[in-house]
């Protein structure tokens, strides 16, 4: 049975991979695992213990009414990870996230910033929100539209036939919208996943504003092949937050989390703790 700490009812299911003397808190993306964080351990586990989340919607974490309209706020998430810092008994650490992970390690680095050494974000969300997922996830309007999205997808698939055809969305964006809406399993995922984290919507002034009284590296990488979160956002949030983010392009798409991706990170294991400008 693996650990798991809770929070006014909600609760995280969490790993060690590592036996490093440093720890590095890790959240991975929507449809993906805390285990998948394992491909790391042979490279990162002689300098760090890696902790991996299980976000809600995955593994055995779990919401208090196991609903996704269950009200998760900022403040729960920062009661949560307080409760995982307990658990494994840490004073300093650096987070790691791809994806969806990147918006929760935003927000927590609001919170957080004294403690943190570093950050690496893998094609991270939560550089620029979407005015799209917003309303979708936070007015009534998008909600209702979004739930007859789930139990009645015709029509969106339709829409997305046409707007592909018409190019106003790319080849993979199209793709990734028929592989992720082709079941109600999978529709219900999405819906789940993306209503959970409606609130955690962290603004990069706030985040910048935060970097700036407390300065810490931040190592950012894109792929160059990617159409969901692309390298410009990278640059969007330096000027949005005036904190620079350091960038960096791989040759590849979405999909980080693979393990030669890992061995185009090993130089960013060179570098030791936090620096201060």
């Amino acid at each position: 049975m693996s650990p798991s700490v809770s929070a006014q009812g909600f609760s995280w299911e969490y790993f060690k991979f590592g036996k490093g003397p440093e720890i590095l808190f890790a959240f991975h993306g929507f449809d993906n695992d805390a285990n998948d964080f394992r491909i790391f351990e042979d490279d990162f586990g002689e300098r760090y213990t890696i902790i991996a989340v299980n976000l809600f919607f995955h593994g055995n974490s779990d919401t208090p009414t196991h609903h996704a309209e269950d009200e998760f706020s900022p403040e729960i998430l920062q009661d949560l990870f307080s409760q995982l810092l307990y658990a494994v008994s840490c004073q300093r650490f650096s987070f790691l996230g791809f994806s969806l992970g990147g918006r929760i390690i935003m927000e927590l680095t609001k919170h957080f910033a004294d403690r943190i050494d570093r950050i690496l974000l893998l094609a991270p969300d939560g550089l620029k929100i979407s005015p799209w997922y917003v309303f979708i996830t936070n007015t009534a309007i998008g909600k209702r539209l979004f739930k007859r999205l789930v139990f009645n997808p015709n029509r969106f698939i339709l829409l997305s036939k046409i707007f592909h055809k018409t190019g106003l969305i790319g080849e993979k964006q199209y793709l990734f919208a028929l592989a992720n809406f082709d079941t109600l399993e999978k529709r219900k995922k999405v819906y789940n996943v993306w209503m959970i984290f409606r609130h955690i919507l962290p603004k990069p002034e706030d985040v910048g504003h935060i970097l700036k009284a407390n300065p810490l590296p931040i190592d950012i990488y894109f792929g160059k092949r990617d159409t969901i979160i692309r390298e410009g956002f990278g640059t969007y949030f330096n000027k949005k937050s005036g904190y620079q983010a350091k960038i960096h392009v791989l040759d590849a798409g979405h999909n980080l989390m693979k393990d030669r991706i890992v061995q185009e990170l090993l130089p960013w294991l060179e570098h030791k703790k936090k620096v201060s400008e």
